[in-house]
């Protein structure tokens, strides 16, 4: 009896030596929110919050297909700080023309040194686009940006 005991806490003390802690406990999210403007090639946005506050994310729009009262989209997107390129991905998503509000999906598929654990990470965004401005060409949007 007393050895099956010791051979279930070696093998206790084996799993764990061979699994650090950290590997099992969940990563967090990186969580962001913007504040965007419409560019002629897609958003531009300021990062106003999260691990990479202060840096600027850009969104180009490849494809944007409307049907009745939505906007199907896929775009590439940059997150830059200054001159560097920090993360860069793409999402695919549906604008709702009735409210404004946005949803899309996509991974990160580029990081600079130091950042490569986040590649094939996937990305989320949501937020609501103000559509109303004296300026047709010229919306605003807020949202949140989730790496995870």
């Amino acid at each position: 009896m007393r050895s099956k005991r010791l051979v279930a806490l070696l093998a206790l003390v084996l799993t764990l030596t061979l699994f650090p802690i950290t590997l099992v406990q969940a990563k967090k999210p990186l969580r962001s929110e913007v504040d965007g403007w419409s560019e002629p090639f897609g958003w531009g946005a300021t990062i106003t919050s999260g691990s990479f506050e202060g840096y600027t994310m850009l969104w180009y729009n490849k494809i944007a297909e409307f049907r009745k009262a939505n906007v199907y989209f896929f775009e590439e997107w940059e997150i830059w700080d200054g001159d560097t390129l920090v993360l860069a991905g793409f999402d695919e998503g549906v604008t709702r023309l009735k409210n404004g509000k946005f949803t899309g999906n996509g991974k990160v598929t580029y990081a600079m040194e130091g950042l490569e654990h986040l590649i094939g990470l996937k990305e989320h965004i949501g937020g609501v686009v103000d559509f109303v401005s004296p300026d047709p060409t010229t919306w605003t949007f807020t949202a949140t940006v989730q790496i995870n």
